[in-house]
């Protein structure tokens, strides 16, 4: 399978405008305190965690809290003055979604449901103290049933959602005789079902409905969000209960269809209990595939909410009021607490009948109300144990702006030695050797924290900062060099258990394939604001590697000496071709030859060295002889086009390690598939030298090797 990588190392475009940014909620005056979630609960941080982080003279009205550039609503013990050693701060946490993700795609639209992040399920909360008031707060509010007068509702309209995590889709590719996917965040990219052939559809079961049966009898409504995965016509085709629904619904090719068919009668739903779903592409072709992202089932429910503990539900206005007596909930005893989301209430269950919950609420005009009742059973929560204090870096502050900006991950500022080479790459280029640059270092983890919402390994953190930088930095950032290996999100996704994971995904990247340059474009694009790079070590030796290498490299480029003996080696210029066969090699032949003329012409004036790919064996000793003797006497460039992996070539420039090119090092340009993807999940990669990628062997060969590798 191709992929195409989009990592140049310098390209030159301008800025557009572009919206609010992540870090827009900050108040870099605050003092903040992180904690972690990973699972929707009701959650609990008691005086004794706040006391621990110094909070223990706050008073409860002064509280805030953050979670993704929102504020969270809460409910405090007390509502206002210090908390005592029993109170807390109650709210509904919620683990990390899909939401942030929606701006990564090329268009936001072409999401399908927002259910599970691709990065992590993994969300932090920030919280903070706010005196100026207006701080979000569900007020305690008062129960009246002993004095109620309102019939009981005898329904409510439930939404029952099911979200697929079988796989993590592709989403829309070129089909040239294989897959071609891009590396932006397309159509039918993220978690869905396994893929669905004709013979056999996406069936579930969903028990426990409680149907009333006396409900409006046309107002069933059925939503499925589903993608095309195979470059085949089809149609889509829906069934609840065994009747197709929605009719026959064209989802050609890679097409996604999100639909909504309402006003279903209720006799569809032929059985009280359960409601059976199928969904399937209608096609002529017996290996055609497509993919459920979600689907959604509204219908007339009893108010019997199968003895969960945490149970979502919504109301319609009504002028009145509501009488709601809830059975089969799972109270374990205790008076279960109902969030009033639209009105921001937190009203306790009567449960003095035994079996039932009772709530006499409000008359309200809003057109949909949504609640969430929560058992109140201590162990139906969970409680944050730790907070760990924040203070954002202000980049509006000149001292803290940079125009070569270096991005970069702490594991690397120690060799082992105690040698912070990522500092001294900045010193470097700070100098005049080194470009005279207002080089700064960015640590990723504060850039995940103030521009990827806390949430690990998102690319807004990269994105939103470059694209903050390019606004706010006077003057504006002209490189950005990222020093630390990444994977792509599928890689670290599938793998993020492996501790390995951490090493290998320093500071993450964009999509997959992966693609640097995304990280430097402006949504919905493709062409970088700011030239941007990345050297993918792993280790703080590593980078001292690179930098020895370029510090020689750029020392011999200013050197004065306009000599043949110093500089005629940089004309000299190595070009491969790695055709399957010799028809290949003459058609990658006219494009190479086509090269050469430009290079070799009074411009440039190169020497241009020409290998092609041969089976015969003597022929290929001989060209191998005779590139060892090139990269010795010095190349400044080699260009190779052909068929190619991560780590090999079709022709012999797949060992460096046996080229001795001490300080002279050339520009390796390939043209050839996934050689330039180091973005991989590989378990030898920190092991040993065998387990690089081809384009890491080249770059960190202690003086052998190459400088760059496109």
């Amino acid at each position: 399978m191709k992929k195409i990588l989009l990592t140049p190392i310098i390209v030159l475009l301008a800025l557009a405008g572009y919206s609010q940014l992540n870090n827009s909620w900050i108040d870099y005056s605050k003092t903040y305190y992180k904690f972690k979630l990973a699972k929707d609960s009701l959650t609990r941080i008691y005086q004794p965690v706040l006391a621990a982080a110094g909070l223990g003279s706050v008073p409860a009205q002064n509280f805030q809290l953050w979670r993704n550039g929102k504020e969270v609503r809460m409910f405090t013990s007390v509502p206002t003055g210090v908390l005592g050693s029993g109170d807390f701060l109650e709210f509904w946490g919620e683990m990390n979604d899909g939401k942030p993700d929606k701006a990564l795609y090329r268009s936001p639209d072409i999401q399908m449901c927002d259910k599970y992040s691709l990065e992590t399920d993994t969300a932090t909360y920030f919280l903070t103290v706010n005196t100026a008031g207006s701080n979000l707060r569900y007020l305690a509010t008062a129960n009246p049933t002993a004095g109620n007068v309102l019939p009981a509702e005898p329904y409510f309209m439930r939404r029952i959602e099911q979200h697929y995590k079988s796989q993590i889709n592709k989403g829309y590719a070129a089909v040239i005789g294989e897959y071609v996917y891009s590396a932006s965040y397309d159509v039918g990219e993220g978690w869905t079902s396994d893929n669905i052939v004709p013979c056999c559809g996406l069936t579930k079961v969903i028990d426990n409905i409680n149907k009333y049966t006396a409900g409006p009898q046309n107002n069933v409504t059925f939503t499925v969000t589903a993608v095309g995965n195979a470059l085949n016509p089809r149609e889509l085709v829906c069934k609840i209960q065994g009747t197709q629904v929605g009719g026959l619904m064209p989802m050609p090719y890679f097409n996604l269809r999100k639909d909504t068919i309402r006003n279903l009668p209720l006799s569809i739903l032929n059985s009280p209990s359960f409601i059976g779903v199928n969904i399937n592409g209608n096609s002529t072709l017996a290996t055609d595939r497509i993919a459920v992202s979600c689907f959604s089932v509204t219908y007339p429910a009893t108010f019997n909410f199968n003895n969960e503990k945490n149970f979502y539900f919504e109301l319609k206005d009504n002028t009145l009021g509501n009488y709601l007596v809830i059975t089969n909930f799972n109270t374990n005893g205790v008076a279960p607490i109902l969030y009033d989301y639209n009105g921001g209430k937190r009203i306790l269950g009567d449960i003095s009948v035994a079996g039932q919950v009772r709530f006499v609420l409000a008359p309200s005009t809003d057109t949909l109300r949504k609640f969430n009742l929560i058992s109140g059973d201590v162990a139906n929560s969970q409680s944050v144990t730790t907070l760990s204090s924040k203070t954002f870096v202000n980049y509006a502050n000149a001292a803290n702006q940079g125009n070569y900006i270096i991005i970069s991950n702490p594991i690397l500022y120690n060799n082992g030695s105690g040698v912070n080479n990522v500092e001294l790459y900045r010193q470097y280029r700070s100098s005049l050797a080194g470009g005279s640059f207002n080089a700064k270092v960015y640590n990723i983890d504060e850039l995940n924290d103030q521009f990827g919402f806390g949430i690990k390994k998102h690319p807004s953190a990269l994105r939103d900062f470059i694209i903050y930088a390019n606004q706010q930095f006077n003057p504006a950032p002209k490189y950005v060099f990222i020093i630390g290996r990444g994977l792509s999100y599928l890689d670290y996704t599938l793998n993020q258990a492996n501790p390995l994971a951490e090493q290998l995904d320093m500071v993450q990247t964009f999509g997959w394939p992966a693609s640097d340059v995304l990280l430097s474009s402006l949504p919905g694009t493709s062409y970088p604001s700011v030239p941007i790079g990345r050297l993918g070590a792993i280790n703080g030796t590593e980078v001292g590697v690179y930098l020895d290498k370029m510090k020689q490299y750029e020392q011999v480029q200013q050197s004065p000496s306009q000599t043949i003996e110093d500089k005629g080696w940089m004309k000299n210029m190595l070009h491969t071709i790695g055709g399957s066969d010799s028809l290949e090699n003459a058609q990658f032949s006219v494009y190479m030859n086509g090269y050469k003329a430009i290079i070799e012409d009074t411009l440039f004036g190169a020497h241009v060295e020409t290998f092609a790919k041969t089976s015969v064996s003597t022929i290929e000793q001989q060209q191998s002889q005779r590139i060892s003797e090139l990269f010795q006497e010095g190349l400044s460039y080699v260009k190779y086009f052909g068929h190619s992996s991560a780590n090999e070539l079709s022709i012999n420039l797949n060992y460096p390690e046996n080229y001795q090119n001490n300080g002279k090092y050339p520009f390796m340009h390939i043209s050839g598939c996934t050689v330039g993807n180091f973005f991989t999940f590989n378990v030898n990669r920190p092991v040993n030298y065998s387990g690089m990628s081809l384009s890491e062997k080249y770059i960190f060969l202690d003086h052998k090797g190459s400088i760059g590798f496109f």
